[in-house]
């Protein structure tokens, strides 16, 4: 049997706060989220998903706290552009992970949510992957 995928995959992030989270991701992509409440947001991102959902509310129940995972982009603009975007998550409130750097897939930077959950944002002008 094959899977018959019907639109762009999720991408879920559990978080304590979805209208918090959600005001940041917007604000830091500048994409309004197309469906807004308190358990639940969802922004389409580039052809992708990006759901918030609130992690009391997740069924079956999330055994470990979010964090082991990170939601990526990649950007144009090259290593200006990311410098750019790392000063603005530090602006909104993001927790600097990892300042940006250069690595074997692209020039990148990691932030966090209060909540552990991870954005990461690179360019790969240089290594289209």
């Amino acid at each position: 049997m094959t899977l018959k995928i019907a639109g762009a995959p999720y991408t879920l992030l559990y978080v304590d706060d979805v209208p918090a989270s959600a005001a940041k991701i917007a604000t830091f992509l500048g994409v309004e989220p197309v469906h807004n409440e308190a358990t639940f947001a969802l922004f389409i991102v580039a052809g992708g998903k990006l759901g918030l959902w609130r992690i009391g509310d997740v069924l079956p129940l999330v055994a470990e706290r979010p964090g082991s995972a990170e939601f990526a982009l990649a950007i144009e603009g090259g290593p200006a552009a990311v410098d750019a975007a790392f000063d603005k998550a530090k602006e909104i409130g993001l927790i600097p992970l990892q300042a940006p750097t250069a690595m074997d897939f692209g020039y990148t930077f990691t932030a966090a949510f209060e909540d552990g959950n991870r954005i990461r944002i690179f360019d790969t002008a240089d290594d289209p992957r």
